[in-house]
Protein backbone atom coordinates (compact mmCIF):
# COMPACT_ATOMS: atom_id res chain seq x y z
CA UNK A 1 0.00 0.00 0.00
CA UNK A 2 1.35 3.51 -0.71
CA UNK A 3 2.08 5.18 2.23
CA UNK A 4 1.52 8.73 0.47
CA UNK A 5 -2.57 7.30 0.03
CA UNK A 6 -2.92 7.75 3.91
CA UNK A 7 0.33 8.72 5.30
CA UNK A 8 0.33 6.23 7.93
CA UNK A 9 2.61 6.67 11.21
CA UNK A 10 4.08 3.93 12.80
CA UNK A 11 4.03 5.86 16.06
CA UNK A 12 0.72 5.12 17.23
CA UNK A 13 -0.44 8.46 18.95
CA UNK A 14 -3.60 7.04 19.59
CA UNK A 15 -2.04 4.30 22.73
CA UNK A 16 -5.64 4.40 24.09
CA UNK A 17 -7.64 2.58 21.55
CA UNK A 18 -6.72 -0.85 21.16
CA UNK A 19 -7.34 -0.92 17.28
CA UNK A 20 -7.25 -5.07 17.63
CA UNK A 21 -10.17 -4.94 19.11
CA UNK A 22 -12.35 -3.17 15.50
CA UNK A 23 -10.31 -5.96 13.04
CA UNK A 24 -13.68 -7.40 11.80
CA UNK A 25 -15.77 -3.89 12.14
CA UNK A 26 -13.17 -0.89 11.19
CA UNK A 27 -16.33 1.07 10.07
CA UNK A 28 -17.18 1.58 13.77
CA UNK A 29 -13.62 3.69 13.84
CA UNK A 30 -15.69 6.15 12.08
CA UNK A 31 -17.87 7.63 15.15
CA UNK A 32 -14.38 7.70 17.22
CA UNK A 33 -13.18 10.27 14.37
CA UNK A 34 -16.55 12.07 14.39
CA UNK A 35 -16.02 12.89 17.49
CA UNK A 36 -12.69 14.69 17.11
CA UNK A 37 -13.55 16.70 14.10
CA UNK A 38 -16.33 17.98 16.22
CA UNK A 39 -13.57 18.98 18.65
CA UNK A 40 -11.71 20.23 15.86
CA UNK A 41 -8.90 17.69 16.68
CA UNK A 42 -8.27 16.94 12.92
CA UNK A 43 -4.77 15.30 13.33
CA UNK A 44 -6.21 12.78 16.07
CA UNK A 45 -9.19 12.17 13.84
CA UNK A 46 -7.51 12.13 10.60
CA UNK A 47 -5.05 9.25 12.34
CA UNK A 48 -8.12 7.54 13.41
CA UNK A 49 -9.34 6.72 9.89
CA UNK A 50 -5.77 6.32 8.53
CA UNK A 51 -5.73 2.84 10.93
CA UNK A 52 -9.29 2.31 9.99
CA UNK A 53 -8.05 1.88 6.23
CA UNK A 54 -5.21 -0.32 7.17
CA UNK A 55 -7.91 -3.11 8.96
CA UNK A 56 -9.90 -2.93 6.34
CA UNK A 57 -7.82 -3.56 4.09
CA UNK A 58 -6.48 -6.74 5.73
CA UNK A 59 -10.33 -7.86 6.41
CA UNK A 60 -11.44 -7.52 2.72
CA UNK A 61 -7.96 -8.74 1.22
CA UNK A 62 -6.36 -5.73 -0.84
CA UNK A 63 -7.19 -2.01 -1.51
CA UNK A 64 -9.32 -2.12 -4.55
CA UNK A 65 -12.00 -3.83 -2.84
CA UNK A 66 -15.16 -2.44 -3.32
CA UNK A 67 -15.57 -2.23 0.32
CA UNK A 68 -12.51 0.12 0.79
CA UNK A 69 -14.76 2.91 -1.34
CA UNK A 70 -16.14 4.28 2.38
CA UNK A 71 -13.11 4.22 4.11
CA UNK A 72 -11.51 6.15 1.10
CA UNK A 73 -14.57 8.55 1.34
CA UNK A 74 -14.52 8.66 5.17
CA UNK A 75 -10.91 9.53 5.20
CA UNK A 76 -10.89 12.27 2.48
CA UNK A 77 -14.37 14.28 4.55
CA UNK A 78 -11.72 14.23 6.90
CA UNK A 79 -9.43 15.80 5.17
CA UNK A 80 -11.44 18.37 3.78
CA UNK A 81 -13.34 19.43 7.24
CA UNK A 82 -9.19 20.22 8.29
CA UNK A 83 -9.26 22.50 4.62
CA UNK A 84 -12.58 24.03 5.55
CA UNK A 85 -11.31 24.72 8.98
CA UNK A 86 -8.36 26.21 7.67
CA UNK A 87 -9.53 28.12 4.81
CA UNK A 88 -10.00 31.16 6.88
CA UNK A 89 -6.17 31.67 6.24
CA UNK A 90 -5.56 34.86 4.89
CA UNK A 91 -2.22 33.57 2.55
CA UNK A 92 -3.47 33.82 -1.09
CA UNK A 93 -1.66 30.91 -2.53
CA UNK A 94 -1.95 28.79 -5.90
CA UNK A 95 -2.01 25.21 -5.62
CA UNK A 96 0.82 23.22 -7.92
CA UNK A 97 -0.36 20.39 -9.68
CA UNK A 98 2.21 17.08 -8.56
CA UNK A 99 2.02 13.99 -9.36
CA UNK A 100 -0.42 11.99 -8.27
CA UNK A 101 -0.36 9.06 -5.16
CA UNK A 102 -0.42 5.80 -6.45
CA UNK A 103 -2.81 3.26 -5.23
CA UNK A 104 -1.70 -0.26 -6.11
CA UNK A 105 1.31 -2.14 -5.80
CA UNK A 106 1.07 -2.48 -9.37
CA UNK A 107 2.50 0.04 -11.44
CA UNK A 108 0.09 -0.26 -14.37
CA UNK A 109 -3.01 -0.28 -12.52
CA UNK A 110 -1.61 2.74 -10.99
CA UNK A 111 -0.73 4.69 -14.43
CA UNK A 112 -4.29 4.01 -15.64
CA UNK A 113 -5.93 5.71 -12.18
CA UNK A 114 -3.73 8.70 -12.49
CA UNK A 115 -4.59 9.15 -16.64
CA UNK A 116 -8.51 9.24 -15.58
CA UNK A 117 -7.93 11.10 -12.86
CA UNK A 118 -5.93 13.29 -14.93
CA UNK A 119 -9.13 13.24 -17.05
CA UNK A 120 -11.28 13.83 -14.36
CA UNK A 121 -9.30 17.07 -13.55
CA UNK A 122 -9.42 18.30 -17.20
CA UNK A 123 -5.45 17.84 -17.69
CA UNK A 124 -5.08 21.67 -16.02
CA UNK A 125 -1.67 22.55 -14.18
CA UNK A 126 -1.10 25.38 -12.57
CA UNK A 127 2.24 26.95 -11.99
CA UNK A 128 2.25 27.62 -8.98
CA UNK A 129 4.71 31.04 -8.20
CA UNK A 130 4.08 31.71 -4.30
CA UNK A 131 7.76 33.27 -3.00
CA UNK A 132 7.68 34.07 0.57
CA UNK A 133 4.28 32.72 0.95
CA UNK A 134 5.19 28.71 0.52
CA UNK A 135 5.42 28.11 4.10
CA UNK A 136 5.26 24.44 5.61
CA UNK A 137 1.06 25.53 6.51
CA UNK A 138 0.52 26.00 2.64
CA UNK A 139 2.33 22.87 1.74
CA UNK A 140 0.61 20.86 4.00
CA UNK A 141 -2.83 22.07 2.57
CA UNK A 142 -1.93 21.60 -0.73
CA UNK A 143 -0.89 17.77 0.40
CA UNK A 144 -3.98 17.68 2.34
CA UNK A 145 -5.87 18.70 -1.15
CA UNK A 146 -3.93 16.27 -3.17
CA UNK A 147 -4.70 13.29 -0.89
CA UNK A 148 -8.17 13.97 -0.39
CA UNK A 149 -8.76 14.27 -4.04
CA UNK A 150 -6.81 10.84 -4.95
CA UNK A 151 -8.75 9.12 -2.19
CA UNK A 152 -12.02 10.59 -3.28
CA UNK A 153 -10.80 9.32 -7.34
CA UNK A 154 -9.76 6.35 -6.30
CA UNK A 155 -13.40 5.66 -4.40
CA UNK A 156 -15.01 6.38 -7.44
CA UNK A 157 -13.41 4.28 -9.26
CA UNK A 158 -14.02 1.24 -7.29
CA UNK A 159 -17.87 2.09 -7.34
CA UNK A 160 -18.19 3.37 -11.14
CA UNK A 161 -16.35 -0.41 -12.08
CA UNK A 162 -18.40 -2.28 -9.59
CA UNK A 163 -21.95 -0.42 -10.13
CA UNK A 164 -21.61 -0.19 -14.04
CA UNK A 165 -23.42 -3.64 -14.86
CA UNK A 166 -26.63 -2.18 -13.02
CA UNK A 167 -26.84 1.11 -14.60
CA UNK A 168 -29.72 0.20 -17.11
CA UNK A 169 -31.46 -1.77 -14.70
CA UNK A 170 -34.62 -0.24 -12.30
CA UNK A 171 -33.80 1.07 -9.13
CA UNK A 172 -36.34 -0.95 -7.29
CA UNK A 173 -35.47 -3.88 -8.49
CA UNK A 174 -31.99 -3.73 -7.02
CA UNK A 175 -30.29 -4.95 -4.00
CA UNK A 176 -30.01 -2.92 -0.90
CA UNK A 177 -26.55 -3.10 -0.79
CA UNK A 178 -26.32 -2.09 -4.53
CA UNK A 179 -28.62 0.60 -3.47
CA UNK A 180 -25.78 1.40 -0.60
CA UNK A 181 -22.97 1.70 -3.21
CA UNK A 182 -25.31 4.14 -4.84
CA UNK A 183 -25.36 6.05 -1.91
CA UNK A 184 -21.84 5.48 -1.51
CA UNK A 185 -20.92 7.06 -4.83
CA UNK A 186 -23.32 9.94 -4.35
CA UNK A 187 -21.67 11.03 -1.44
CA UNK A 188 -18.10 10.62 -2.97
CA UNK A 189 -19.53 13.25 -5.73
CA UNK A 190 -21.16 15.55 -2.87
CA UNK A 191 -17.08 15.49 -1.23
CA UNK A 192 -15.36 16.20 -4.62
CA UNK A 193 -18.18 19.65 -4.94
CA UNK A 194 -16.73 20.49 -1.11
CA UNK A 195 -13.27 20.20 -2.43
CA UNK A 196 -14.07 22.25 -5.51
CA UNK A 197 -16.16 24.58 -3.48
CA UNK A 198 -13.07 25.48 -1.14
CA UNK A 199 -11.08 26.03 -4.29
CA UNK A 200 -13.14 28.48 -5.49
CA UNK A 201 -14.25 26.60 -8.60
CA UNK A 202 -17.96 27.12 -8.26
CA UNK A 203 -18.75 26.04 -11.01
CA UNK A 204 -17.07 23.14 -11.16
CA UNK A 205 -18.76 22.29 -7.41
CA UNK A 206 -22.28 22.90 -8.84
CA UNK A 207 -21.11 20.23 -11.95
CA UNK A 208 -20.26 17.35 -9.02
CA UNK A 209 -23.25 18.77 -6.64
CA UNK A 210 -25.43 17.98 -9.96
CA UNK A 211 -24.14 14.48 -10.30
CA UNK A 212 -24.52 13.82 -6.32
CA UNK A 213 -28.45 15.28 -6.80
CA UNK A 214 -29.10 13.25 -9.75
CA UNK A 215 -27.75 9.86 -7.82
CA UNK A 216 -29.78 10.66 -4.94
CA UNK A 217 -33.16 11.29 -6.66
CA UNK A 218 -32.92 7.64 -8.40
CA UNK A 219 -31.39 5.87 -5.73
CA UNK A 220 -32.79 7.64 -2.66
CA UNK A 221 -36.55 9.23 -1.41
CA UNK A 222 -37.20 12.01 -3.27
CA UNK A 223 -37.87 13.37 0.29
CA UNK A 224 -34.78 12.59 1.95
CA UNK A 225 -33.25 15.07 4.16
CA UNK A 226 -29.94 14.32 2.53
CA UNK A 227 -31.24 15.38 -0.91
CA UNK A 228 -32.66 18.35 1.12
CA UNK A 229 -29.08 19.41 1.95
CA UNK A 230 -27.83 18.68 -1.51
CA UNK A 231 -29.94 21.41 -3.07
CA UNK A 232 -29.28 23.77 0.01
CA UNK A 233 -25.50 23.35 -0.44
CA UNK A 234 -25.63 23.57 -4.70
CA UNK A 235 -27.71 27.29 -3.94
CA UNK A 236 -24.97 28.66 -1.79
CA UNK A 237 -22.13 28.55 -4.54
CA UNK A 238 -24.61 29.64 -7.75
CA UNK A 239 -23.80 33.03 -7.41
CA UNK A 240 -23.05 33.17 -11.17
CA UNK A 241 -26.92 31.68 -11.85
CA UNK A 242 -29.77 33.02 -9.36
CA UNK A 243 -32.34 31.33 -11.76
CA UNK A 244 -31.01 27.61 -10.38
CA UNK A 245 -30.38 29.04 -7.18
CA UNK A 246 -33.90 29.98 -6.70
CA UNK A 247 -35.07 26.30 -8.03
CA UNK A 248 -32.88 24.49 -5.49
CA UNK A 249 -33.68 26.80 -2.50
CA UNK A 250 -37.28 25.92 -3.61
CA UNK A 251 -36.71 22.02 -3.75
CA UNK A 252 -35.08 22.19 -0.73
CA UNK A 253 -37.86 23.85 1.06
CA UNK A 254 -40.17 21.47 -0.41
CA UNK A 255 -38.76 18.71 1.39
CA UNK A 256 -37.97 20.73 4.67
CA UNK A 257 -41.90 20.97 4.55
CA UNK A 258 -42.96 17.35 3.89
CA UNK A 259 -40.96 16.67 7.20
CA UNK A 260 -42.28 19.30 9.09
CA UNK A 261 -45.78 17.81 8.06
CA UNK A 262 -44.77 14.21 8.79
CA UNK A 263 -43.93 15.50 12.26
CA UNK A 264 -46.72 17.37 12.55
CA UNK A 265 -49.02 14.83 11.85
CA UNK A 266 -47.48 12.58 14.74
CA UNK A 267 -48.96 15.88 17.05
CA UNK A 268 -52.44 15.03 15.14
CA UNK A 269 -52.52 18.80 14.58
CA UNK A 270 -55.41 19.61 11.99
CA UNK A 271 -52.69 21.20 9.52
CA UNK A 272 -52.11 20.15 5.88
CA UNK A 273 -49.24 21.70 3.94
CA UNK A 274 -49.55 22.07 -0.05
CA UNK A 275 -46.79 19.77 -1.33
CA UNK A 276 -46.50 18.33 -4.68
CA UNK A 277 -44.19 15.91 -5.53
CA UNK A 278 -44.24 16.73 -9.14
CA UNK A 279 -42.04 19.84 -8.16
CA UNK A 280 -39.09 18.59 -7.44
CA UNK A 281 -38.86 17.95 -11.33
CA UNK A 282 -39.25 21.28 -12.16
CA UNK A 283 -37.07 22.86 -14.14
CA UNK A 284 -37.28 26.61 -14.76
CA UNK A 285 -39.16 28.46 -11.58
CA UNK A 286 -40.06 32.00 -12.17
CA UNK A 287 -39.62 34.49 -9.05
CA UNK A 288 -43.10 35.76 -8.58
CA UNK A 289 -44.62 32.24 -9.04
CA UNK A 290 -46.75 31.99 -6.47
CA UNK A 291 -46.07 28.61 -5.23
CA UNK A 292 -43.04 29.65 -3.71
CA UNK A 293 -44.34 31.05 -0.42
CA UNK A 294 -47.57 28.71 -0.49
CA UNK A 295 -46.97 27.40 2.79
CA UNK A 296 -45.87 30.49 4.39
CA UNK A 297 -48.68 31.91 6.48
CA UNK A 298 -49.47 28.20 7.66
CA UNK A 299 -46.26 28.14 9.49
CA UNK A 300 -45.91 31.32 10.93
CA UNK A 301 -49.37 30.53 12.59
CA UNK A 302 -49.89 30.69 16.04
CA UNK A 303 -50.82 26.52 15.95
CA UNK A 304 -47.54 25.79 14.74
CA UNK A 305 -45.61 28.71 17.21
CA UNK A 306 -47.47 26.45 20.20
CA UNK A 307 -46.21 23.23 18.69
CA UNK A 308 -42.61 24.78 18.64
CA UNK A 309 -41.92 24.80 22.26
CA UNK A 310 -43.38 21.37 22.70
CA UNK A 311 -41.73 19.50 20.20
CA UNK A 312 -37.97 20.08 19.36
CA UNK A 313 -38.26 18.37 16.14
CA UNK A 314 -40.54 20.51 15.30
CA UNK A 315 -38.86 23.99 15.92
CA UNK A 316 -35.58 22.67 13.71
CA UNK A 317 -37.56 22.28 10.46
CA UNK A 318 -39.57 25.27 11.29
CA UNK A 319 -36.13 27.18 11.73
CA UNK A 320 -34.71 25.98 8.24
CA UNK A 321 -37.51 26.74 6.55
CA UNK A 322 -37.39 30.22 7.68
CA UNK A 323 -33.72 30.47 6.63
CA UNK A 324 -34.59 29.35 3.40
CA UNK A 325 -37.24 32.10 2.32
CA UNK A 326 -34.89 34.54 3.96
CA UNK A 327 -32.84 33.11 1.30
CA UNK A 328 -35.59 32.87 -1.01
CA UNK A 329 -36.32 36.17 -0.63
CA UNK A 330 -33.06 37.67 -1.15
CA UNK A 331 -32.80 35.97 -4.73
CA UNK A 332 -36.11 36.85 -5.62
CA UNK A 333 -35.05 40.51 -4.85
CA UNK A 334 -32.00 39.93 -7.05
CA UNK A 335 -33.55 38.85 -9.68
CA UNK A 336 -36.29 41.30 -9.62
CA UNK A 337 -33.23 44.19 -10.05
CA UNK A 338 -31.52 42.23 -13.00
CA UNK A 339 -35.29 42.18 -14.82
CA UNK A 340 -34.95 45.65 -14.33
CA UNK A 341 -31.74 45.86 -15.66
CA UNK A 342 -32.37 43.98 -18.79
CA UNK A 343 -35.03 46.49 -19.38
CA UNK A 344 -33.63 49.27 -19.34
CA UNK A 345 -30.79 47.85 -21.22
CA UNK A 346 -33.43 46.49 -24.18
CA UNK A 347 -34.92 50.10 -24.22
CA UNK A 348 -31.65 51.48 -24.59
CA UNK A 349 -30.87 49.25 -27.29
CA UNK A 350 -34.16 50.14 -29.28
CA UNK A 351 -33.59 53.43 -28.65
CA UNK A 352 -30.31 53.18 -30.21
CA UNK A 353 -31.18 50.82 -32.82
CA UNK A 354 -33.35 53.87 -33.67
CA UNK A 355 -31.22 56.21 -33.77
CA UNK A 356 -28.60 54.70 -35.60
CA UNK A 357 -31.85 54.23 -38.12
CA UNK A 358 -32.18 57.77 -38.58
CA UNK A 359 -28.74 58.27 -38.81
CA UNK A 360 -28.76 56.13 -42.13
CA UNK A 361 -32.00 56.66 -43.67
CA UNK A 362 -32.30 60.22 -43.47
CA UNK A 363 -33.40 62.50 -46.76
CA UNK A 364 -31.44 65.46 -46.58
CA UNK A 365 -34.13 67.45 -48.99
CA UNK A 366 -36.37 67.04 -45.72
CA UNK A 367 -33.82 67.56 -42.66
CA UNK A 368 -35.52 71.47 -42.00
CA UNK A 369 -39.15 69.30 -41.62
CA UNK A 370 -38.15 66.99 -40.04
CA UNK A 371 -35.92 69.27 -37.13
CA UNK A 372 -38.88 71.33 -37.02
CA UNK A 373 -41.16 67.57 -36.39
CA UNK A 374 -38.73 66.63 -33.55
CA UNK A 375 -39.27 70.17 -31.59
CA UNK A 376 -42.40 70.02 -31.89
CA UNK A 377 -42.68 66.33 -29.73
CA UNK A 378 -40.12 67.36 -27.74
CA UNK A 379 -42.04 70.53 -25.95
CA UNK A 380 -45.02 68.06 -26.21
CA UNK A 381 -43.03 65.30 -24.15
CA UNK A 382 -41.13 67.70 -21.91
CA UNK A 383 -42.40 69.87 -19.25
CA UNK A 384 -42.45 73.54 -19.55
CA UNK A 385 -39.63 75.25 -18.15
CA UNK A 386 -39.37 76.71 -14.83
CA UNK A 387 -36.78 78.35 -11.96
CA UNK A 388 -37.17 74.42 -10.46
CA UNK A 389 -36.20 72.92 -13.51
CA UNK A 390 -32.87 74.75 -14.32
CA UNK A 391 -30.18 73.16 -12.61
CA UNK A 392 -26.98 74.67 -11.86
CA UNK A 393 -23.66 72.91 -13.07
CA UNK A 394 -22.75 72.64 -9.73
CA UNK A 395 -25.90 70.29 -8.95
CA UNK A 396 -25.87 68.12 -11.75
CA UNK A 397 -22.41 67.15 -10.59
CA UNK A 398 -22.96 66.43 -6.92
CA UNK A 399 -26.25 64.35 -8.61
CA UNK A 400 -23.33 62.64 -10.49
CA UNK A 401 -21.49 61.84 -7.50
CA UNK A 402 -24.71 60.28 -5.69
CA UNK A 403 -25.66 57.80 -8.87
CA UNK A 404 -21.97 56.88 -8.83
Amino acid sequence: MDENKINIDSNDKKENIDYSLYKDEPEKLFSLAKEDFKKNKFEEGIEILEKSIELAIKKFGGEDKVELAQFYNKYSDGLIQKLMESNDDPLNFQKEESLIKNFSKNKKDSENKIDILNEERNKETENINIGEKNTEANEEIIEDEEIAFANLNAANLLLKNYLKEYGEKEPKSLDKNIIKYYIQLCENYNLFANLEKINSDFKKANYYYQLSIDICKKYDNKFSRNLAGLYFEQAQILDFDPHNCLLSLYKSKIIMEYHLQMELDKTNLPIKFNIDEKELDLETLSYDNKIIFKNKELIKGEDIKKACKDNCNIEEFVDIINDIDIKLEDVILELKEYKNYLKAKEEMKKEGEKQDCFNKNIDMNKVTDLSKITLIKKKRTEPINSSDDIKKPEEIKEKEKILK
